[in-house]
């Protein structure tokens, strides 16, 4: 999740704090009966390496259960008669040193694991920013940068989204685009662009309408029933795109073409854009000849 630490990291465990101090506490306990029924000369070497573990597995939490413990033990091992409170000159000195030691140990690991945990959190921002980065660059190269209605690439992503659908597929062309770009300007020519993708968008979903070149748009719609098809094109003609002339409005005009059958493979797809195409390409030569 989003700037949340790893709930591992290389030794570091992100349990609760009543199981850090039963677990350092065990882990020192066990170490202390080892040291004392074995006998070992020097049990400090073997209980800083538990301190080390347990301020590496639990931080602070159980660095500082693994010290107190440890603490106590050097108290033991080092005062007179094991009574805890009386020592010799030399001994003093050792449990001060022992104490020194014990801290200063506790606090370079524990601090060492906190900078850990925090690389591995800021890693975890930094991997979620790049994620949606790349998702967000992912869209853009899918979507038409002009209209803001999904491209070509798009399209050949969607092939499989359609098979196994009763499909309309419709092709659209602006009449007589050449002309309005040379008459009235690529900007007023973009305008229209836009305005015929929100158009499209709005009555049949974006995510059913393709930029295919220059000025054809594809629509694909899953599912539809004819009529009700019809009824939306019927809506759509009636709002397309205008243009102001002489104090005059103009209405944009649109060739299409479309067919409507069962999909079974990409292939029969393909198909269907070139029957769309032909039904669109014989609407502009009607319209050409009127």
């Amino acid at each position: 999740m989003k700037g949340q630490p790893r709930k591992n990291t290389l030794m570091q465990l992100q349990v609760g704090i009543v199981w850090k101090i039963v677990a350092s506490f065990v882990i020192m306990l066990l170490l202390i009966l080892i040291v004392y029924y074995c006998n070992i000369p020097n049990p400090n070497m073997i209980l800083i390496a538990g301190l080390v573990l347990c301020s590496a597995m639990f931080g602070y939490g159980g660095g500082i259960v693994a010290s107190v413990i440890m603490l106590f033990y050097t108290l033991f091992f080092f005062s007179t008669d094991n009574s805890f409170i009386h020592f010799t000159d030399q001994s003093f000195q050792k449990v001060i040193v022992s104490l020194f030691g014990i801290t200063a140990d506790m606090i370079l690991v524990c601090a060492l694991k906190r900078a850990e945990v925090n690389a591995f959190r800021e890693i975890d921002i930094l991997t979620e920013k790049l994620r949606e980065e790349n998702k967000h660059l992912h869209n853009l190269s899918l979507t038409d940068a002009l209209t803001g209605i999904r491209n070509r690439l798009a399209l050949r992503h969607d092939y499989d989204l359609y098979c196994n659908h009763e499909v309309t597929v419709m092709m659209v062309d602006l009449d007589k685009f050449k002309a309005i770009n040379d008459n009235y300007g690529h900007q007023e020519g973009d305008r229209i662009l836009k305005e015929t993708a929100a158009l499209l968008s709005d009555t049949f979903g974006l995510q059913h309408c393709y930029r295919f070149g220059g000025d054809e748009f594809l629509v694909i719609i899953p599912d539809i029933d004819e009529e009700l098809f019809k009824e939306r094109l019927d809506k759509m003609m009636k709002s397309r795109p205008e243009i102001k002339e002489n104090g005059k409005t103009v209405q944009v005009g649109f060739s299409i073409g479309y067919v409507h059958e069962k999909l079974s493979d990409n292939d029969k797809l393909r198909k269907m854009f070139s029957s769309a195409d032909e039904l669109m390409y014989e609407a502009k030569m009607k319209t050409k000849s009127e």
